[in-house]
C-alpha cells in the first residue's frame, strides 16, 4: 500500500512498519530511502518500525530487502505540505520456494495525516462493478449528491486526481463516473492550500479540497472502456462512450455524450438509471432534478499525460460542450419599502445555446537538484444566443403596469478568447530549508455581445386588469457591448528557516486589473444613437503587498503562523468619450495569523485569520445609467472603493479511526469594511425602481456547519447527519435611507444507509431548511418558509445477474409565494450479462407521478424572488451499457 502527499522541500520525517503476509511484524529489514537530494539505509526494529529523518526531496523511492522475502522497490511522490508522514503498513512476500502467500484479512479503514485524510477502499464492502461515485458514497465524513457533486467533511471537492496527477484536467464527474472502484488502493481528501503554498510551506489563503486517487499497482497499467446508448418516450435518447489507458504514469482518456435528459457531462450514462441527472447539494438522496428546465447536451473530451523526457511531465486536456436550455418559469419578485412592497409577478421561457471549448496544459520539470518550473497555459471560447420572453404585472400601491418584455442575443461570443498562463518557479539554496519562490500569472478575456430588446409597457387596473387609457409605451433598443479585461499578478517569496522547527517568509505581490468596457445602444423606433444611455469607460485597479511570516511547526501537533502585511490600493477610472474621471487612493493593514492543534491521533483544533479585498465589478462602477428594463434603471458610481474583508475561521476534527466515526464542526465569520451595498429607489406614482450602489460599513455574516457521521449496531448500518447555519447581515438603502435585513437559513440533514453484501442496499434520508428574513422597515413583516424533505431508496439483488431498484422522495414547502410540492418516484430493473458481467441492460421509468417541479427562493437587499420552474418531466428508458478492460500481456 502506498501513500501519495502533495509535497513541500523543507526537512520532514517519514516513518513505517514492515510486515510479513500473516501481519507480523519483521526485524531486520533492510531499507533504504532514495530522492534527488538525499541517500539514507536503516534496519527495521524489532516491532518492525523504521524512521528516516530530515528527508529533503520531495519524491522518494523505498527499497526493501531482506534474506527469504522477494524485495520491494516503491516509489512515493511527496507533494503534501506536511512535516511528517507515516506509511501504511508494507508487506513483504516470501519468496515462492519457501513459504506459501497468507491472505490479509483486515485493512486500516482511515488513515489521518495531517491535513489529508486516507481511506483504505480495501477495508470497504464495495460490490464488483462499482465505479467510483458509488465507493465514495461508503466512507464517513463524504457524501455526494445527485448531480455527482462530492462533498467531503462539508466543503466541495474541487479536482480529482490520480497518482497526485490532474485527471482529466482535474474534473470530478469525469473522475467519480469513469473511474472502476476496483482499480484503487485507497482515496485521499486533501486539504490543498495552493502551488505556492506546497512549495514556501507558508499558508495564506483558504484551502480547496481535492480528491487524490491512490491505483492499484498492479492496475497502473490497464486499458478500459464503454459504450452506452438508450432511448425512450417522450423522444428521449441517451449516448455515451469512454476510452482510458493508464501505463506507468503515462495516461490518454477519451470521453463523450449526447442526451436530452439533463444526464450531467462526461457521465458513463448508467449508474443512476439512464443516466445520472444533475442534482442539489440538498438533496443527498432522493431524485429531484434541481436542473431548471430540459438540457440537449453533446460532449466531447481528450486528456493526456506523460513525463516525455527524465524529470518533465505534461498533463492536459480539451474538452467541447454544446448545450441548449429550454425553461418555462413563473416567479414573483418583492421589493421591500417603507409601508409598502414592489411587487412584480412574472411568467417567462428562456431558450439557450451555448457552445463552449477549453484547453488546458501543464509542463512541469524539475530542472536540476535545486531548480523547479511549472508553466500552465490555458485557452477558451465561447458562443451564446438567448433569447428571452416575459410577460409581467408590476403594482406599488394602486398603481400597476403590465409588461411585456423579449431580449434575444443576434450574437454573443463571451470570452472569446480567454487566455491565461500560469508559471511558477522555486529556487533552493544550499542551507537546507532555504528556498525563493516566484509565481505569475496573466489573463485576457474579450466579450463581445449584441442584444436586441423589445419592451412594451402600460398602465392597467389592479381591480379588473383591463388597460387604462393612454398609449402603450415602447422601448425597441439595440445594445452592443464590448469588453476587454487585463489581469495580472506577480508573487515572490523568500524562506529562511530559522530553527529546525520555525521559518521566516518575506513575501511580496502585485496585482493589475485593466478592463475598458463599451456600450452603444441604438433607438429602433426613431433609428438614431442614444448617446446618453451608451458609455465608453475603462477603469483599473492595483495594490502592493509586502509582508512578513513566520512560522512555527513544532512536531507534528503543534503549528501557529504570525504575519502582517501592507496593502497601498489605486483605483482610477475614466472615460474615453466624457470629462468622468475618479481615482482613490487607500492603505490596508493587513495581519494575519493561524493556529493548530493536534490534541491526539485522531482529533484537531485550528483558528485562522486572513484579510483580503473585493475590487467592485463593472456594473456597480460605469457612471453611466443602464435602461436594458424600463422598470429597472441601473446607475453605477464611479467613487465606489474596493471592499476590505476580515475572515475568521475555527475547525475542530476528530476521527475515531477503530470505530469508522468521524465529526466535523466548523464556523466562520466574515465583517466587510467599505461594502459594496444598493440603493433602491422607487420614483413618485409609478412601478419603476432605479439602483445604483454605495460603500457603507456594518455588513458581516456568521456561517456555521457540522457533519457526524458512524456506524449503527454494526458497519452495515451508517448513519449521517449533518447541519449548518448562516445569518447574514445585509445594509441596504431604500429611498435615500439605511436599513437592514437579516437572513437566516437552517438546514439539518439525517441520512441512514443499511446494507447486506449481494442482497440490499437501502438508504433512508430527511431534511428540514428554515429560511427567514427581518427587516429594520416599520412597517414590514418579517419573511419565512419551510422546507422539508423525505426520501426513501433501495436496490435488492435477485441473483448475480439480476437487480431492482427505486427512489422516492416527496418535498413539502411553506411559506413561498409559489409553491410546489411534488412526490417523486423512480424506478428501474437490471440485469448483467456476457462474459464477466460486461454488459448491463435496463429498463427505467422517471417521475412516474408526473411531478417534477422546481421552486427556490433568493434573498439579497431588500429583494425577495421566489421561482417556479419546469423541470424534466415523466418519460421511460431502454439502455445498453458495455463495460472492456484490458491488461497488457506479461512478459
Amino acid at each position: 500500500m502506498s501513500v501519495h502527499a502533495l509535497g513541500q522541500s523543507r526537512q520532514k520525517e517519514i516513518t513505517g512498519v514492515v510486515i510479513d503476509t500473516s501481519g507480523a511484524p519483521l526485524q531486520g529489514v533492510n531499507v533504504r530511502l532514495s530522492t534527488i537530494l538525499d541517500t539514507m539505509l536503516v534496519t527495521t526494529a524489532q516491532n518492525g518500525s523504521f524512521a528516516f529523518t530530515g528527508v529533503i526531496g520531495p519524491d522518494f523511492r523505498l527499497t526493501f530487502s531482506m534474506i527469504g522475502y522477494q524485495i520491494l522497490d516503491k516509489v512515493y511522490q511527496s507533494e503534501l505540505p506536511v512535516a511528517s508522514i507515516r506509511l501504511l503498513p508494507t508487506v513483504l512476500r516470501p519468496q515462492q520456494t519457501l513459504l506459501r502467500e497468507v491472505v490479509i484479512n483486515h485493512v486500516r479503514p482511515i488513515v489521518f495525516m495531517g491535513d489529508t485524510i486516507q481511506y483504505n477502499l480495501d477495508a470497504y464492502n464495495i460490490r464488483k462493478n462499482s465505479l467510483l461515485e458509488e465507493a465514495l458514497k461508503l466512507l464517513p465524513g463524504i457524501q455526494v449528491s445527485r448531480d455527482g457533486t462530492v462533498l467531503a467533511q462539508g466543503k466541495q471537492i474541487s479536482r480529482v486526481q490520480v497518482d497526485s496527477k490532474n485527471f482529466f484536467g482535474g474534473e470530478v464527474l469525469t473522475a467519480t463516473r469513469n473511474l472502476p472502484a476496483e482499480f484503487i488502493q485507497s482515496i485521499q481528501v486533501v486539504d490543498y492550500y495552493g502551488d505556492m503554498a506546497s512549495k514556501t510551506g507558508i499558508r495564506d489563503s483558504p484551502p480547496e479540497k481535492i480528491l487524490n486517487i491512490v491505483l492499484k499497482e498492479d492496475k497502473k497499467r490497464i486499458l478500459f472502456g464503454q459504450v452506452t446508448g438508450g432511448g425512450g418516450t417522450s423522444d428521449r435518447y441517451i449516448g455515451s462512450m469512454g476510452i482510458n489507458n493508464f501505463n506507468d504514469g503515462q495516461e490518454f482518456s477519451m470521453v463523450g455524450s449526447f442526451n436530452n435528459t439533463n444526464t450531467s457531462l462526461f457521465s458513463y450514462g448508467a449508474p443512476s438509471g439512464a443516466g445520472s441527472r444533475e442534482r442539489g447539494n440538498t438533496d443527498l438522496t432522493g431524485m429531484m432534478d434541481p436542473v431548471d428546465g430540459v438540457n440537449t447536451t453533446n460532449s466531447l473530451g481528450l486528456t493526456y499525460s506523460d513525463e516525455v523526457v527524465d524529470n518533465v511531465n505534461i498533463y492536459g486536456k480539451y474538452t467541447f460542450t454544446n448545450r441548449k436550455n429550454n425553461t418555462i418559469g413563473n416567479s414573483q419578485l418583492r421589493s421591500m419599502y417603507d409601508f409598502r412592497p414592489i411587487i412584480n409577478q412574472e411568467s417567462r421561457e428562456v431558450n439557450s445555446d451555448n457552445m463552449h471549448h477549453l484547453m488546458t496544459w501543464d509542463v512541469e520539470a524539475q530542472l536540476d537538484a535545486k531548480n523547479y518550473l511549472k508553466v500552465s497555459p490555458n485557452i477558451s471560447f465561447n458562443t451564446s444566443r438567448t433569447n428571452n420572453q416575459s410577460v409581467n404585472t408590476i403594482q406599488n400601491k394602486s398603481i400597476a403596469n403590465e409588461q411585456t418584455y423579449r431580449t434575444y442575443e443576434a450574437n454573443e461570443n463571451a470570452s472569446s478568447p480567454n487566455f491565461d498562463v500560469d508559471v511558477l518557479y522555486s529556487r533552493l539554496f544550499n542551507k537546507p530549508g532555504r528556498k525563493f519562490v516566484l509565481n505569475m500569472l496573466g489573463r485576457y478575456a474579450k466579450q463581445d455581445k449584441l442584444d436586441s430588446i423589445n419592451d412594451y409597457f402600460q398602465s392597467v387596473d389592479i381591480y379588473t386588469g383591463l388597460p387604462n387609457d393612454g398609449e402603450v409605451n415602447a422601448l425597441e433598443q439595440n445594445v452592443r457591448s464590448n469588453s476587454r479585461n487585463q489581469i495580472g499578478r506577480l508573487r515572490a517569496a523568500y524562506i529562511e528557516p530559522i530553527d529546525k522547527n520555525s521559518i521566516l517568509e518575506i513575501n511580496y505581490e502585485y496585482n493589475y486589473t485593466n478592463i475598458d468596457n463599451r456600450r452603444s445602444v441604438w433607438d429602433r423606433s426613431k433609428q438614431v444613437p442614444v448617446d446618453s444611455l451608451s458609455v465608453d469607460y475603462a477603469y483599473f485597479f492595483e495594490s502592493n503587498r509586502i509582508g512578513l511570516n513566520y512560522q512555527m511547526d513544532k512536531s507534528e501537533r503543534f503549528r501557529y503562523t504570525l504575519g502582517f502585511a501592507v496593502q497601498p490600493l489605486l483605483l482610477s477610472g475614466h472615460t474615453l468619450s466624457r470629462e468622468i474621471v475618479t481615482r482613490h487612493r487607500n492603505v490596508n493593514m493587513i495581519p494575519s495569523a493561524g493556529f493548530r492543534y493536534r490534541i491526539n491521533d485522531e482529533s484537531e483544533w485550528s483558528i485562522d485569520y486572513l484579510g483580503t479585498n473585493n475590487q467592485p465589478n463593472f456594473s456597480q462602477i460605469q457612471p453611466v445609467q443602464d435602461l436594458t428594463n424600463s422598470q429597472n434603471i441601473i446607475m453605477g458610481n464611479a467613487e465606489l472603493k474596493a471592499e476590505f474583508v476580515n475572515r475568521i475561521t475555527t475547525r475542530y476534527r476528530r476521527t475515531r479511526i477503530g470505530m469508522n466515526r468521524f465529526f466535523e464542526a466548523q464556523l466562520s465569520v466574515n465583517q466587510v469594511q467599505n461594502k459594496i451595498v444598493t440603493i433602491r429607489e422607487s420614483l413618485p406614482n409609478s412601478t419603476v425602481q432605479r439602483t445604483s450602489f454605495r460603500n457603507t460599513n456594518g455588513y458581516f455574516d456568521v456561517r456555521g456547519y457540522y457533519m457526524y457521521s458512524t456506524p449503527v449496531f454494526n458497519e452495515n448500518v451508517q448513519l449521517n447527519l449533518n447541519g449548518m447555519a448562516d445569518y447574514v447581515n445585509n445594509i441596504s438603502y431604500i429611498d435615500t435611507a439605511r436599513y437592514f435585513g437579516r437572513n437566516f437559513i437552517y438546514s439539518q440533514a439525517a441520512q441512514l444507509r443499511f446494507s447486506v453484501a449481494d442482497v440490499i442496499e437501502t438508504e433512508l434520508n430527511s431534511s428540514y431548511t428554515f429560511n427567514r428574513t427581518r427587516y429594520s422597515l416599520l412597517s414590514t413583516e418579517g419573511i419565512s418558509a419551510n422546507s422539508f424533505l423525505f426520501g426513501l431508496a433501495a436496490k435488492g439483488y435477485l441473483s448475480d445477474n439480476w437487480a431492482f431498484g427505486f427512489d422516492m422522495s416527496h418535498r413539502l414547502n411553506t411559506g413561498y409565494f409559489v409553491n410546489a410540492n411534488p412526490t417523486l418516484l423512480n424506478a428501474y430493473i437490471e440485469c448483467t450479462f456476457l462474459k464477466n458481467n460486461m454488459a448491463l441492460l435496463r429498463l427505467q421509468g422517471f417521475d412516474l407521478f408526473n411531478e417534477n417541479t422546481g421552486v427556490t427562493r433568493e434573498v439579497l437587499g431588500n429583494d425577495v424572488l421566489d421561482v417556479r420552474n419546469n423541470r424534466l418531466a415523466r418519460y421511460f428508458m431502454l439502455s445498453l451499457n458495455i463495460r472492456l478492460q484490458k491488461y497488457p500481456s506479461k512478459t
